[in-house]
Order: C-alpha cells, then structure tokens, then sequence
C-alpha cells in the first residue's frame, strides 16, 4: 500500500509505522476551490495530499487574500495544527483538484509524542514550509508579476510531475493577490514568447527552460525535486 502513495512524507514511513497509521487515513476528494480550513479554527483534520495541490491562504478583513504558500504531494497541509493547539493562522484552499489523505490532529499528536521516524521525516518538511512563507513574502515585494506569476506556475508543476495545469487566470490572480488583469497580459506575453500554451482553463509549460529564465531567483530557493524523465 505504502509503495503506491505519491505523498512522500507518508511513504517515507517506516513500514511499522505507516501499518499503525494506515487504517486511519482517510481518503478525500479535493475539488477546486473547496475549502478544508477556515482561519482562525481548530480543525481536526490535517491532509496529504496525492494529486492535489491545497493552498494557504492569508485572509484580509477587506475580503482579499493571497498565497502564502503551496502544499502538494510534498508534504502536509495543516501546519499549525502539528506544532501546537492555536487556531489556523492561514485558511486551506483547494488550489489544484485530486485526493489527498486525511487524518484527524489527535491520532497525529499521538503519533509524534512517540518520537516516531514521522517526527524525523516532519523536522526537513517543516523548515521548508518555513522557508517557502518567508520567500514568498519577499518575492511578493521585490519581484515583478510576471516573475512571481512563473515561480508560481513551476512551483506547482513540480508538486503535479506535469507540464499542464487544469486552472483559471482568475484563480491564479486569487493565488497570486493581484488583478486578473494583470495576469491576462503577463500570460498572453508568455504565450507570445513560447513559454506557455493557455486555452480555456488549461495552462501547459511548453519550454520549462525559458519559464525559468522570466522567474526570478526565488524559485531556486522554492523548488522541489522532480523526477527525471519528461513530463506530459
């Protein structure tokens, strides 16, 4: 069973552990736009998610928000949830549709009061969580939209192991804190300029090389592994 998860904080558990875990991992549906976590709540649920990508998002009072950051297969949405009982800082936002497990905080907390290999695998995830929130926030102030808008877009790729992406320029600009407008023109230039294909809520990366070449120099520091081989 384990050997046929993608989430590699999951299937990087030691066989005895994954076995203690396993029936209470529950599977879900993640659609796009739903939302698992409310700011400001206790949730009881943590998610890992498979072939969906959760975002956190940082709510204003005004009604706008924006990404803080991206969780996919990588990882573990619900942070706060694992490293203490304070309510959500940031909501959870289904940025990419695809399941994802689910497990309730307490059966987690139990878990880690054993010092488990799942604090272990925890510890590096954690401090690149960390990382990606505190780059984020300075590229959101130094960087240009287009730089930010294909960091975001190589970002997700990486978590997908694909080169196209089932999402809307309105839902990008939500991800991204600025105007749909904004993101019409920097996509119709990365289109013109071969980086990207986009038609009707389908976004594919035609050369991946010169989408990194327009990012800025956060995405050296945001990037996770992705596995050799081509991707469709």
């Amino acid at each position: 069973m384990k050997e046929m998860l993608s989430n590699r904080i999951l299937s990087h558990l030691p066989d005895d552990e994954f076995a203690r875990l396993m029936p209470m991992l529950e599977p879900v549906d993640c659609a796009v736009g739903e939302r698992l976590a409310e700011t400001g709540e206790n949730t009881p649920f943590v998610f890992f998610p498979e072939n969906s990508i959760i975002s956190c998002q940082a709510d204003m009072q005004d009604g706008k928000s924006a990404e803080v950051a991206m969780v996919g297969k990588d990882g573990v949405a619900g942070l706060p949830e694992l490293i203490g009982s304070r309510p959500a800082v940031h909501s959870l936002t289904v940025a990419i549709a695809g399941g994802a497990l689910r497990l309730r905080k307490e059966v987690l907390e139990e878990e880690l009061e054993r010092r488990s290999g799942l604090q272990k695998i925890l510890a590096p995830y954690v401090s690149d969580y960390v990382t990606q929130v505190a780059q984020r926030a300075a590229c959101a102030i130094l960087h240009r939209m287009e730089q930010r808008f294909a960091v975001w877009l190589l970002m997700v790729t990486d978590r997908l192991d694909t080169n196209l992406v089932e999402t809307t320029q309105e839902r990008i600009a939500q991800h991204l804190g600025v105007r749909r407008a904004g993101v019409t023109v920097v996509a119709r230039e990365l289109q013109f300029l071969g980086a990207i294909s986009y038609s009707r809520g389908h976004l594919r990366v035609a050369d991946r090389a010169l989408l990194q070449k327009v990012a800025c120099e956060c995405y050296g520091t945001l990037a996770v592994a992705r596995p050799t081989g081509d991707c469709r």
